[in-house]
């Protein structure tokens, strides 16, 4: 993995490989010595490679991917911050929209439970108007 420098650390660089430019002192004190070192130095543990999704994982972004979204109405609905980050982290990722996934995801969920649909058809029956 390549280094990630800032435009400071960049410019540092260059000023030190050109001659007769000095270094502030402030970077000189700001530099540990290595008398100076009584704490051992921890290693920042990277993050591993990303694993390779599953088999039902992919199936599951192929669905995602297949999903045709028809419907023309608007909801508002309320998610908590944590739910949205997640379903942005999965546009930027994957490119599946929010709007998308949640339709599909309440679709699956109808189909899945038939007799929720029922129970619902049942009771609107009952209801005197």
């Amino acid at each position: 993995m390549t280094k990630i420098r800032s435009l400071a650390d960049e410019l540092r660089e260059k000023m030190r490989q050109q001659p007769g430019i000095e270094e502030p002192e402030t970077e000189k004190q700001s530099q540990p010595n290595a008398n100076n070192q009584d704490k051992p130095v921890k290693k920042k543990a990277g993050k591993p490679p990303p694993e390779k999704p599953s088999v039902e994982l992919e199936t599951i972004f192929a669905e995602l991917t297949a999903y045709e979204l028809t419907g023309n109405e608007k909801l508002l609905i309320r998610l908590d911050g944590r739910t949205v980050f997640m379903l942005k982290q999965l546009k930027v990722t994957k490119s599946i929209d929010m709007n998308k996934l949640i339709a599909y995801s309440l679709d699956s969920f109808f189909k899945e439970r038939p007799e929720l649909i029922n129970y619902i058809k049942a009771s609107l029956q009952t209801i005197e108007l």
